[in-house]
Parts: C-alpha cells; sequence; structure tokens
C-alpha cells in the first residue's frame, strides 16, 4: 500500500490539479463510532474537506465495496480476501444519514493544515477518487478506512507530523484489540480468533494501532505539526456532528463457546467414568470429524485465500484434518493394536500444548484450551481401551 500511494503522490506533484481549495476551507477527520452490528464494532473514518467559497463539501470514503448481482460470487471473493474495496466521494449530508439513522456518533477533527497542504491533501484524493486509482485490496489490519488515512496524512506531511504516543494502548497484540472489540458476540469472537494465525499476536506500535478508527482518533487528538509558527497541535477543534447513543459494553449471552467446552469436557469425562465404550467412541467420532473438518478450513484461510492475518495458524497443532482419518480407524481393531502407543502420544502432546502454550507465538482462545484438554483425555481413554483390549487378546 505504502508503494502505491508513493507512486501516487508522486504523480501528484508532477501534476497539479487545477481547482483549488479557498483560504476559508477546511479539512476534518471523521470518526465514526461502534454500532449493534458485528460488522461495526470498529467504528469508521473517513475524510472530509469543506469549503463554503467553492460551494465545496465532501467525505472521502474508503470503505466501499461493490456487491454486484451474483452473491455467490460476492461472498466468495470475501471469504477469499479478493474483495475489492474503493474509495468514494460523498456530500457530507448523504455520508452522515445512516448514522444518523442508527444513532452512531460521529466525531469531527478539524486538522491544523495550512492552505498549502490543504491544497496538496485535495489533489491527492481528488486523484484518488479516480476510477483508475479508487480501488484497493481490502485488509482489516493493515489496508482499511483508517490506514489510508494515516498513510495519506504521514506521506504528506513527513517529519513535520509528531504523533501521540499510546504506550499502555500499544502494549496490546493485533488479536487483545479485535477480542475487545468482538467482546459482545462471543462465539464471532471465538470464530474469528480460531482462523487468525500467529500474526496477529505480536505488539502494535503507536502507528500500526491506528487501524482501529477510534484509537487514531485518540492519537489525533493529542500529536503535533510543526508549523511556520513552531509546533502546534494537530487538531484545532473537536465537534460531535453527529449525536449517538451508549452501546451495551457486556454481553449478555449465556451459553458462549466457554460454557460449551465445559459441556464437552463433562461428558467426555462422564463417559470413560461409567465406561460407555461404544457411546464414548461415538462421541470421539463426532469430535473428531467436527475438529478435522475445522482443520481442513484452517488450512484452506491459510493457503486458499488473500488475508494474511489467517496464515501460519497454530490452532492447526489441535484442529487437524487428520483426525477425520482417526475418526474412523477408531473402529478398527486391528490397525488400533498397531497405533495403541500413538494415543498416549497424542495425549501427552495435546496436554503439552496446554501446560506450554505461554511459550507459542500464538495465543489460543479460552474455550480452544478446553477443547485441547478434552482431546487430551480422549486421546488417553482412547489409549486404556486400547491396553484393555490387548489384554482380552493375550
Amino acid at each position: 500500500m505504502k508503494k502505491s500511494l508513493l507512486l501516487l503522490y508522486s504523480l501528484i506533484s508532477m501534476f497539479s490539479v487545477c481547482a483549488q481549495l479557498s483560504a476559508e476551507s477546511k479539512v476534518y477527520l471523521l470518526t465514526c463510532d461502534v454500532g449493534d452490528q458485528i460488522y461495526e464494532q470498529f467504528g469508521h473514518s473517513a475524510i472530509r474537506i469543506e469549503d463554503p467559497i467553492n460551494g465545496i463539501d465532501f467525505c472521502y470514503n474508503w470503505g466501499m465495496f461493490e456487491y454486484g448481482e451474483d452473491e455467490f460470487e460476492f461472498n466468495m471473493k470475501f471469504a477469499k480476501g479478493s474483495l475489492d474495496y474503493f474509495m468514494a466521494v460523498e456530500p457530507t449530508d448523504y455520508f452522515l444519514m445512516p448514522y444518523i439513522h442508527t444513532k452512531r456518533q460521529v466525531v469531527q477533527q478539524e486538522l491544523n493544515l495550512d492552505l498549502t497542504l490543504r491544497n496538496q491533501l485535495w489533489n491527492l484524493l481528488q486523484e484518488n477518487a479516480k476510477p483508475e486509482n479508487k480501488f484497493y485490496r481490502y485488509d482489516f489490519f493493515f489496508d482499511n478506512c483508517a490506514t489510508r488515512i494515516s498513510e495519506f496524512l504521514k506521506l504528506m506531511l513527513q517529519d513535520k507530523i509528531i504523533f501521540a504516543e499510546l504506550p499502555e494502548e500499544t502494549n496490546q497484540t493485533y488479536r487483545e484489540i479485535i477480542t475487545k472489540g468482538f467482546a459482545d458476540f462471543p462465539w464471532t469472537n471465538f470464530g474469528v480468533n480460531l482462523v487468525l494465525g500467529y500474526k496477529i499476536d505480536v505488539k502494535v506500535s503507536n502507528l500500526d494501532i491506528m487501524f482501529d478508527p477510534l484509537y487514531m482518533e485518540e492519537i489525533f487528538d493529542n500529536s503535533q505539526i510543526m508549523t511556520a509558527s513552531g509546533k502546534q497541535n494537530l487538531v484545532l477543534e473537536k465537534e460531535v456532528l453527529v449525536p449517538g447513543v451508549k452501546r451495551a459494553e457486556e454481553s449478555d449471552a449465556f451459553f458462549t463457546p466457554l460454557v460449551l467446552m465445559i459441556i464437552v469436557i463433562i461428558i467426555t469425562v462422564a463417559l470413560s467414568f461409567f465406561k460407555l465404550d461404544m457411546i464414548f467412541k461415538i462421541w470421539t467420532t463426532l469430535l473428531f470429524l467436527l475438529l478435522g473438518i475445522l482443520g481442513v478450513l484452517l488450512i484452506l484461510m491459510w493457503f486458499g485465500t488473500d488475508h494474511l492475518a489467517t496464515k501460519g495458524n497454530l490452532n492447526l497443532l489441535w484442529a487437524n484434518p487428520l483426525l477425520i482419518i482417526l475418526a474412523f480407524t477408531i473402529w478398527s481393531k486391528r490397525i488400533n493394536l498397531k497405533i495403541g502407543k500413538t494415543y498416549l502420544v497424542l495425549s501427552f502432546v495435546m496436554f503439552g500444548l496446554i501446560l506450554f502454550f505461554m511459550m507459542l507465538p500464538q495465543s489460543f482462545p479460552g474455550a480452544a484450551r478446553l477443547l485441547i484438554i478434552n482431546l487430551a483425555l480422549q486421546f488417553y481413554v482412547l489409549h486404556k481401551m486400547n491396553l484393555k483390549a490387548k489384554e482380552e487378546i493375550d
């Protein structure tokens, strides 16, 4: 993304755009608060250019995509990470309409840019809005509506801008940030954490954290810019354009993934304690099949998509496609007698994952850790059942 923006900026430097903003013009960063829907949990960002002399009041919005007529094709592109987003130029009133309707707060921060910088940004935005430039390959963490804005400003202002530090917030990983964002959606939170690999288990830098619009708003609030008069605040004035309502801070959902996994472990322990071997095998077969299918999905997300964050997924250590094979081999006495010790090894491996998971570069969700414990128990019980079968043969 940085290379493409640098090329775009170089072109603007060579070829000026005729239309120029007046001295009365203003540039704002718009930050839209979170909403009730899953896809609204991280807010939204846009740039507003206002110039009453020239009759200009537009928002530059990088959060647009074309749905198209083929729903299946759209869903496939979205899942594969090959869906192109684009920047749209909208009248401010039009941009604000959905936020007014859903009562999501929109805040505008007037940026302390002189007329020359305002016109540079204006020209850059105009060029980016052209059909041949407006499309980009969206990435939730590394190339989204917020990162586009921060990259534009960093490219244009370079060492003139001094971004504020957020030491407490930047002590988080990408995964911890999205876990907070999906706190009200435990099942979505669990699913998202399953498909994301170790690449998001790194601490975010002060600049990287601006992938989140709300953090970018906070950083801009406290940042500074070098002007002809010296160092000044980057934000001249802050104003609420659309008042919003306070959203629920905690989820009231009871049947969460954690609760389900506790139930799964209770069933596994009960079946093994009462030595219900046939039912235990049926139960184990079902779980192995489900986890094996999950493993196939994780591999597809790793190698079959363009999502950077789904690559290098260590959840494959326990949600492995090979479990599909084991789901059937546990019914073969001949095979079980040959691989009986394998179950004991796998049991130790699963227990090892739990004991030493802090040493891994990837964090597992709490519910997933319970699943790993359950797998360790299942493998151990299968090993004991094999020993019993051998004794009966002898």
